[in-house]
């Protein structure tokens, strides 16, 4: 009997991996022709095995290239290191989710890394959170991998996921060649998510807990679309080219 996991894994099955089971498929089929060689079933085993190619090498081709999703958000993360660094930001990443002041996902960089982190009233201008007193109370800036994410989006939503199915969903990162892996299980106060790249990571440890790189954020965005609340980047470790994330949903 096919379990539940498995009916949900073949709904959310992807155009690029549903093309390339089709092309193995008409491949056999086209092979089975030839058993019997008259004309016309040589005729269809060649069409059959060269579309089930092109299903395979083309189709299947990767969207976004791995290279170039790796390159194009290198300055801005330098850019947001040099400031949070200038500013003496020490909190670590809020994800916050689109809402009524907020047309896209943003992250929030708090002053200090505390169980207490106040989130204020943000908005698509802001960018400087300040205190009354002027002093600076946090940073709202775009996760570095949003425009990554709009890419991956052209492949699938992730607007009505839940937390029951993003995981699934998630694979399309895999299925793209953007990253090696993704889990991501429930813990006791939280989540925890591996990301398996396909090279370690260069992106500095202090700078991943507060602004990912964009194929990590690129991930966690999605993962705020389905919460539906802010997520907390707890910890952030490494382990060759796997990065692993603790995240809180909701208030610490």
């Amino acid at each position: 009997m096919t379990s539940i996991k498995e009916k949900k894994h073949k709904r959310t099955l992807q155009p690029h991996s549903l093309a390339k089971i089709i092309g193995i498929i008409l491949i056999i089929v086209g092979l089975i022709f030839l058993i019997n060689p008259t004309i016309f079933f040589i005729k269809l085993s060649f069409a059959a095995i060269l579309i089930g190619i092109f299903m395979i090498l083309l189709i299947t081709e990767q969207t976004v290239p791995r290279k170039i999703s790796e390159a194009q958000i290198e300055g801005n993360l330098s850019f947001i290191k040099k400031m949070t660094k200038e500013l003496k930001l020490d909190g670590n990443a809020v994800f916050l989710p689109k809402s009524q002041t907020l047309k896209e996902e943003r992250v929030y960089i708090p002053v200090k890394k505390t169980n207490n982190t106040s989130i204020p009233p943000i908005n698509d201008e802001l960018v400087f959170s300040k205190a009354l007193d002027g002093s600076i109370q946090g940073i709202s800036v775009p996760p570095s991998g949003l425009n990554l994410l709009k890419e991956i989006q052209t492949e699938i939503s992730f607007n009505d996921s839940t937390m029951e199915d993003i995981e699934e969903k998630l694979q399309t990162f895999v299925g793209m060649n953007i990253l090696k892996s993704i889990t991501l299980k429930k813990i006791p106060n939280g989540y925890k998510l591996e990301l398996e790249h396909y090279d370690p990571c260069s992106t500095e440890q202090s700078t991943c807990t507060q602004y990912p790189c964009s194929a990590c954020s690129a991930v966690i965005t999605p993962i705020t679309q389905a919460a539906k609340q802010k997520i907390h980047v707890l910890e952030e470790t490494k382990k060759g080219a796997k990065n692993t994330f603790l995240l809180k949903i909701g208030e610490l």
